[in-house]
């Protein structure tokens, strides 16, 4: 059973635990959030997070006339507890908006803490946290209330000795976790969005709307005209490898390029520091690094796992957070690229195979 310590294998612990049936897991508990409020400017900050904490992705707010909106609520509703706290610090106006990015369970499970706001997201978005995110907690609990009887028969069969107190060590993580999965409450889009969405608070006008598919299909971003602000989710990992698994990475590449027309100096990542455009275009640069080396490697012919032998991760890269990602982007780019090969093919050509 794996042990899960670095901060990639800490978050995969808690996120495919909720998508994966077939994982069993010793559940590892995250460190507590330290997170660093940064102020962009007057009323606009951005809660940058570690990956370690039990906050995971980072958040942000702005503080309007009459309320506050919020972006994205973090990993745990304890999280989205500390991001109210952090809110409390500024202001005591209430939050009335939250603005989902996207509907991955480490922006989303903090929204439970604002029971009075409405929530905003992309209609798949909606969507996924319904038909995927929802069945994906019950079946984390009944997964891990199961593995809790396993080590109880354990217990029971006559282990002795360090193996014992072991033991009961992990049904003690495990029934904590079950208690903590227990008390959350997916809270999915009540206001949903296909193309965009204008709210205006005062002189604050705040753009809403989808630029296109990438880290998944229902990303949104939210942008302050007046203050040159972008808060963009996890279509921007800054100095740090993306997470692919929901991605389509060719139409995340040219909804990167919509991005860099913004008219925008501020970038909010869902993972990583604020960067600026240039920032934004060192990320799509390391997609099209990528592109490049899977390409030259399936025009060649050569295999998937050639492709993973033959392709470390650039040194370049080597500072860069959630290294482990890199095979899996090797693995969703070599699936694309063999996809459009086979779709494109000329007519009467024989098409090679598509990848198993």
């Amino acid at each position: 059973m794996p042990i899960f310590r670095n901060s990639v294998s800490q978050f995969f612990a808690r996120f495919f635990l909720l998508i994966a049936p077939g994982w069993i897991l010793c559940v590892q508990p995250l460190a507590a959030e330290n997170p660093e409020l940064t102020k962009l400017a007057d009323g606009a900050y951005a809660r940058i997070v570690s990956p370690d904490s039990n906050a995971v992705s980072n958040s942000g707010f702005l503080v309007l006339d009459r309320c506050v909106l919020l972006f994205d609520t973090h990993f745990t509703p304890e999280a989205g507890q500390s991001l109210l706290e952090a809110v409390r610090s500024v202001t005591p106006k209430p939050v009335r908006y939250v603005v989902l990015s996207h509907a991955h369970p480490d922006h989303t499970h903090g929204s439970q803490i604002f029971p009075e706001s409405f929530v905003i997201g992309s209609t798949s978005s909606r969507r996924d946290m319904l038909e995927n995110d929802l069945p994906s907690l019950k079946r984390t609990i009944r997964i891990t209330q199961n593995q809790v009887q396993k080590l109880r028969r354990d217990l029971d069969g006559g282990e002795t000795g360090s193996n014992r107190a072991q033991i009961r060590k992990q049904i003690r993580s495990l029934e904590d976790y079950v208690q903590s999965m227990q008390r959350l409450q997916i809270v999915p889009p009540g206001i949903t969005l296909d193309d965009r969405l204008t709210l205006r608070d005062g002189r604050q006008e705040i753009r809403i709307y989808s630029p296109g598919p990438g880290h998944t299909e229902g990303d949104v971003i939210l942008v302050l005209p007046s203050l040159k602000i972008a808060f963009v989710g996890d279509l921007f990992f800054n100095e740090a490898i993306p997470n692919v698994q929901d991605a389509r990475i060719l139409q995340w590449m040219n909804t990167l390029e919509i991005l860099l027309k913004l008219d925008a100096d501020k970038f909010v990542p869902g993972h990583g520091s604020v960067g600026s455009k240039k920032d934004v275009a060192a990320f799509l640069a390391y997609f099209e690094e990528l592109k490049s080396m899977v390409q030259f490697a399936v025009d060649r012919g050569d295999s998937l796992e050639k492709i993973l032998q033959d392709n470390p991760l650039p040194e370049k890269y080597s500072t860069y957070q959630f290294q482990n990602f890199f095979p899996t982007n090797i693995q969703k780019m070599h699936a694309e690229l063999k996809a459009l090969q086979i779709s494109t093919a000329p007519p009467g050509k024989s098409k090679p195979r598509a990848p198993k």
